[in-house]
């Protein structure tokens, strides 16, 4: 048989290897797609000494146990003592969940009270809580700018559902009814939503900068804090379950050119060669087999996955000890797509986590990051 040139078939199979690598990755991230579950005002899960409220006309017939979605037991909702208004909105529908939950939606009704009710909420805001956060934060929607009001009812029967987009990480909420003129309010309520079983309660981390041309690469819905240009004690659009697009120069969901993506350039520590370092915050003390990336790889624009990265570990998140994992990333200068990489923890315990991520290009581009982690026994 004559012997065949296979030179001119390298760069092909190159190709082939590499999106075989590139899209055949696992994918990791806040799935939201199987994270709609009623979380229990309704069937019951979520107990009546759980549920609690600023106030209540009467205790016995409209207190905030009856504030369950579907139920129309005694006066048929919860209602506040005072009649709720633009300049008096601080009454409030509380549930708590004690542990971590992802919530992507809420449903309300107004009083039907066996056909005798005439009360629902117009308007209502969503707060919320988790260990960590410093106060209760009011939910937002993605373009930061409303007062985070939701539409509520128009009458006092109909279930209406709201999607809250991005989803809230918390252990508590409230339903804060609002009103542009004064009026008497009931609700009836559920969350949906799941379980938040990764444990992250925050990550701290240099802000995102802008890449001009209108890119804007910041956290745009982080909820912690921001101090010196450093993100502190919150959660944002690293942990939202939304992966950004390969072409970060486009407006795809409408919020903006680099929406999803979180960037850094090479000197955005102020000394080049610096790597970007993020630190997560966890629940307890875990057990940690691996690591999940979404990152942008762009090359003809500047971006490429990191070089390599060192994570370390702490218990309590002063002193990160020992030898850090140490990860290499082989650059990629034929596919542009973006892509999740797996970085292997080997099963290392700590509760803080420090990530440090070195340049390979003139920008590193992050758009989720999740864990894989158990709790550790002792601790």
């Amino acid at each position: 048989m004559a012997a065949w040139d296979t030179r001119p078939l390298l760069p092909v199979l190159a190709t082939v290897v590499t999106m075989a690598l590139i899209f055949h990755q696992s994918c990791r991230a806040l799935e939201l797609g199987g994270c709609h579950e009623p979380l229990g005002m309704e069937n019951g899960a979520i107990p009546d000494a759980d549920i609690t409220a600023s106030s209540a006309y009467d205790s016995a017939s409209v207190g905030p146990q009856h504030g369950r979605l579907r139920h129309d037991k005694n006066g048929g909702a919860w209602c506040p003592r005072s009649q709720i208004s633009k300049e008096a909105h601080e009454e409030y529908l509380q549930v708590e969940l004690h542990t971590l939950h992802v919530i992507t939606g809420a449903q309300t009704q107004g009083r039907f009270g066996n056909g005798q009710g005439q009360e629902y909420a117009e308007e209502y805001s969503i707060e919320y809580w988790r260990p960590g956060l410093a106060k209760w934060l009011r939910w937002k929607g993605r373009n930061r700018t409303d007062q985070g009001l939701l539409p509520g009812n128009t009458d006092t029967y109909s279930v209406v559902e709201q999607v809250l987009d991005p989803p809230i990480l918390a252990t508590r909420i409230r339903f804060v009814p609002y009103s542009l003129h004064l009026r008497t309010v009931c609700m009836r309520a559920e969350l949906i939503g799941c379980r938040w079983l990764e444990g992250l309660l925050s990550y701290a981390m240099p802000q995102g900068v802008q890449r001009g041309s209108g890119i804007d690469l910041t956290d745009r819905t982080y909820d912690g804090r921001e101090e010196g240009g450093r993100l502190l004690g919150g959660l944002g659009q690293l942990v939202d379950g939304q992966k950004g697009v390969d072409n970060f120069r486009l407006d795809v969901r409408g919020y903006g050119k680099g929406y999803e993506w979180v960037g850094w350039r090479n000197d955005t520590g102020g000394f080049p060669g610096r790597p970007v370092e993020l630190i997560f915050e966890f629940d307890r003390v875990r057990n940690f087999s691996s690591m999940y990336l979404h990152t942008n790889n762009l090359h003809t624009k500047e971006v490429q996955v990191f070089s390599h990265a060192k994570v370390y570990f702490s218990i309590g998140g002063r002193q990160f000890t020992g030898e850090p994992v140490f990860f290499s990333y082989m650059p990629d200068l034929i596919m542009e797509a973006a892509r999740n990489v797996t970085i292997k923890m080997h099963n290392r315990v700590g509760r803080f986590v420090k990530l440090q991520l070195y340049f390979a290009s003139k920008w590193i581009m992050i758009s989720e990051v999740s864990f894989d982690s158990v709790f550790q026994d002792g601790h």
